[in-house]
């Protein structure tokens, strides 16, 4: 499992053994309220992810753009981007390249992100279905001052948050054997999200 160095932290420091905080606050069903967002990733069958962003800015944007995340030793890439700007489709690429990728639209204050993610989940060599998600989400700007992440799989067995340029750390709650969410602030809105998993077979 272990060309990711930050994964493999990841990986030794949070097991299913590892006591979790409360709760997040924030509901994940329906669109978070203005000022917040959302980032809602599913593991799929072969360890593929498919991932919703619900974006609800409290002042109007007219420009979004997603990036690919910088992994050692991992390529990620995502395809079938679809972007919704209060509604309405917003023009832009449906594949995310190396340099990134921007939508336009006028005045909107919720936007929808959906994708879906390959080459971020690696499976173990020793224990069956097994995975760990270098990333759970891509890099996508206009996160709000709380920005709620959430992951879904067979089971998901623990989260750990990276700030940038920084180790790997136990984060996040259960909410069920199949659901974990993170609540961030606007100091760590840029943390990437790992996540340890069972794969859907």
């Amino acid at each position: 499992m272990g060309v990711l160095a930050g994964g493999v932290v990841a990986w030794q420091l949070v097991g299913p053994d590892e006591p979790s905080p409360p709760p997040a606050s924030l509901p994940i069903d329906g669109w978070p309220i203005a000022g917040e967002s959302r980032a809602v990733t599913e593991v799929l069958p072969g360890g593929d992810l498919d991932v919703t962003h619900w974006i609800h800015s409290d002042r109007p944007l007219d420009e979004l753009e997603v990036t690919l995340p910088e992994l050692d030793g991992v390529r990620v890439t995502a395809n079938q981007v679809e972007v919704t700007a209060d509604g309405r489709p917003a023009p832009g690429p449906g594949v995310v390249m190396p340099s990134g990728a921007t939508y336009t639209f006028s005045d909107a204050t919720r936007i929808q992100v959906r994708y879906r993610m390959s080459g971020a989940v690696q499976l173990s060599s020793s224990a069956d279905g097994r995975g760990l998600a270098a990333t759970t989400s891509l890099d996508v700007t206009a996160t709000q001052a709380r920005d709620v992440r959430v992951v879904r799989s067979q089971e998901v067995l623990s989260l750990a948050c990276a700030a940038p340029n920084e180790q790997p750390v136990p984060c996040g709650s259960s909410d069920d054997d199949d659901q974990w969410r993170v609540e961030l602030d606007e100091t760590d809105a840029g943390s990437r999200v790992l996540a340890v998993v069972t794969v859907p077979s």
